[in-house]
């Protein structure tokens, strides 16, 4: 199609079995102004036979990405036409009004540069969902995700062309970043002063997976530490003790994550006399935190009554 209104860029490997479910949710949108794109890291399973029957309504580009789906969001990017892109994991569905509800909001709010709605999230082995929320918007957005981490999601968010050519942004392929490739990506869009907007009816389902990327939670937590690292001292400039900063983020991931292992490890105790210490350390912190996380909670319960499933 020429001029779409979304490029919709999919990276995939060895998902032949999701990336023919992906597919589908795609072409069954109701709103059909979009082209595809499909990056696939030279499969070594059925990929090939998906992507025949879809051959004639897909842009199709192989490459070696060495393990750095970067590279292949990437070239989605590069090879896109349309005037906002939409991201999607060979892994992930939407659902069928997806592109029209964005569409739809983006002709009243033409200030915006990112939308990303909530998700279903459905985890390996379980037929439970439930609703993941992504936001809120602030002032100062870039300090505040850098602070206390990413609100979007990369299957939920569709950003405008024309911002990440203006200002030269496309996902940083350090393999340091793996998994949290899209933090930085987004992080470098809200330091240019991106105007990120967010929709709270879920309009997609997120897989975790044993062969998901952030399902390995050391990887994803070392990868996180790497992010935050890069952006406190190579690019952000709202504090000059850099390295004080970065204690104060990385401490406030330790709150983040100590809080969590509590609730789902059964080394309870241990978790708690961790968490008490780091907490003791940032006591203003920690009141911001278990404060966010009490908003949230509520929140999503309200969203997943308007929108049970």
């Amino acid at each position: 199609m020429r001029n779409p209104f979304f490029s919709i860029v999919i990276p995939t490997y060895n998902q032949s079995k999701f990336l023919r479910q992906s597919l589908e949710s795609v072409f069954n949108q109701s709103f059909k102004s979009f082209e595809v794109i499909v990056i696939d890291n030279y499969s070594k399973d059925k990929t090939n036979e998906v992507i025949k029957k879809y051959k004639d309504k897909i842009i199709f580009k192989k490459i070696n990405n060495n393990g750095v789906i970067a590279k292949s969001r990437n070239i989605g990017i590069k090879n896109s036409t349309g005037t906002w892109i939409a991201f999607l994991d060979s892994d992930d569905l939407w659902s069928k009004n997806k592109l029209h509800k964005v569409y739809n909001y983006l002709k009243e709010k033409k200030e915006t540069d990112v939308i990303c709605n909530n998700e279903w999230v459905i985890y390996d082995k379980s037929s439970k969902t439930k609703i993941k929320s992504f936001g809120p918007s602030s002032s100062e957005f870039y300090k505040k995700i850098l602070l206390y981490g990413n609100r979007n999601s990369t299957s939920a968010s569709v950003v405008k062309s024309s911002f990440l050519k203006k200002n030269k942004i496309l996902f940083n392929e350090k393999k340091s970043f793996i998994t949290c490739e899209d933090y930085c990506f987004f992080l470098d869009i809200a330091n240019k002063r991106g105007n990120f907007k967010f929709l709270f009816e879920p309009l997609g389902i997120r897989r975790y997976h044993s062969k998901s990327y952030s399902s390995k939670i050391k990887l994803h937590q070392a990868a996180e530490e790497s992010v935050i690292k890069h952006h406190v001292f190579n690019v952000q400039s709202f504090s000059k003790n850099k390295k004080n900063l970065y204690n104060k983020i990385r401490n406030n991931l330790y709150i983040k994550k100590t809080f969590f292992k509590i609730f789902k490890s059964g080394k309870t105790f241990k978790n708690l006399k961790i968490f008490s210490y780091f907490a003791l350390k940032s006591p203003l912190e920690t009141i911001k935190f278990i404060y966010s996380i009490s908003i949230k909670f509520c929140t999503q319960i309200i969203i997943g009554a308007i929108y049970k499933k």
